[in-house]
């Protein structure tokens, strides 16, 4: 039996976004190929100045192995370094103490037969493990190390050239991620796609159900839901949700909810922008992995107004419980909503936004998930491409 190691940086309690991809990737991969696959997941976490400085929260519970859908997770703790976060920041040098424990953990992976390895910090230790042990490697590219993090910073752009060219397959979550890749910092390595898609408990519930939770959330029959979920940060351009909610409201004859699901540092700005347009939105904040199906299930119309993107998960999962999405025209929004519901950013972009938005609403236009965009296709194609290398090693 062929032994799989996968790398990601995680946190243990954030299980969504690359935790969820990672987590249904490996499930799907061993229900279908006779792999043992062992998960390794890294956390950075502050000491207690650096907490003061950066405002992040005291890890107290610190496990060695976590479960995650039946999935065993074995755990690495970084403490993050003064001498890297200085060098890197005011000197330009890469951080040192990082490199040097992600080699330590490259080191892990001898007597495994293939490494896969999620985004540009887990990929340190992937390419680390396949120089010095002779295995083949994999990258899974998913957003921000593509199209934030190597246009903000040379030594990261360096960085992700080097990966890009030295694993012997990149893996790509939408076509536009790796267009902007191939365009914007180096057009030198194979890739191939690998789409996300949703897990299980995202689906459409029975009337029945839906109304229970309807009324659970104190929706009448006749209610629209428009929702925003995800991060409230810059590159969400979540500022743009006050405007887009109040011309919603009106070019649409129809009574309309308004709910935002998510915390991040621009929450309170956006509350307080809502509240001068005195739109009347619903805040859940921060809810639980579980919940989001039944908040999905009551949504009609999800908004997704980003400034960049990879492939995200949430119109994937919104489209499987029956909600129609709109989204900007960024990374891979249109491979997942259709062309005609991914609007170009630029010029006039809330007024185009929300007229495609009524339109939406009124029920008349069909929205399903892309055929390619589950996990058994993406555990199918994974499986034919590691047999390519696994089998030439033999």
């Amino acid at each position: 039996m062929k032994q799989i190691a996968v790398i990601f940086e995680g946190e243990i309690n954030k299980r969504l976004g690359v935790f969820n991809a990672v987590i249904n990737r490996v499930k799907h991969l061993q229900e279908i190929a006779d792999y043992k696959i062992d998960v390794y997941m890294f956390e950075v976490y502050d000491g207690w100045l650096m907490r003061r400085l950066r405002h992040s929260p005291k890890e107290d519970w610190r496990p060695d192995e976590i479960e995650s859908n039946g999935i065993k997770v074995h755990v690495t703790w970084f403490r993050r370094r003064w001498g890297d976060v200085i060098m890197h920041r005011f000197f330009h040098q890469p951080p040192r103490a990082m490199l040097r424990r992600l080699h330590r953990l490259g080191w892990e992976m001898r007597g495994y037969d293939l490494v896969s390895a999620h985004d540009r910090i887990a990929g340190h230790a992937a390419t680390f493990a396949s120089k010095h042990l002779h295995i083949p490697c994999f990258i899974t590219w998913h957003g921000s190390s593509i199209h934030t993090q190597p246009v903000q910073d040379d030594i990261t752009k360096e960085m992700t050239i080097k990966q890009l060219k030295q694993v012997n397959c990149n893996f790509f979550v939408s076509q536009g991620l790796l267009d902007k890749a191939r365009a914007e910092i180096t057009s030198d390595f194979r890739a191939e796609l690998l789409y996300n898609g949703a897990s299980a408990q995202f689906q459409r519930y029975s009337d029945e159900r839906r109304k229970e939770l309807r009324e659970k959330y104190g929706l009448r029959a006749e209610d629209k839901v428009v929702a925003y979920i995800g991060l409230f940060a810059p590159v969400k351009n979540v500022t743009s949700l006050p405007e887009i909610y109040q011309k919603i409201q009106q070019k649409s004859h129809q009574p309309i909810t308004f709910w935002a699901i998510g915390n991040g540092m621009q929450l309170t700005e956006v509350q307080q922008l809502m509240k001068s347009k005195s739109i009347n939105c619903r805040f859940f904040g921060k809810v639980t992995h579980t919940e989001v199906p039944d908040i999905l299930n009551c949504v009609d119309l999800l908004v997704l107004p980003s400034r960049q993107e990879g492939m995200p998960l949430v119109p994937i999962e919104a489209l499987s419980c029956g909600a129609r999405v709109i989204a900007s025209n960024v990374g891979g929004s249109a491979e997942a909503v259709g062309r005609d519901n991914a609007i170009d950013l630029g010029e006039n972009f809330v007024d185009r936004f929300t007229s495609r938005a009524v339109e939406l609403l009124k029920g008349d236009i069909v929205q399903q998930v892309p055929q390619d965009m589950n996990w058994v296709a993406t555990a199918e194609k994974e499986n034919r491409i590691y047999h390519q290398y696994l089998d030439s090693n033999d």
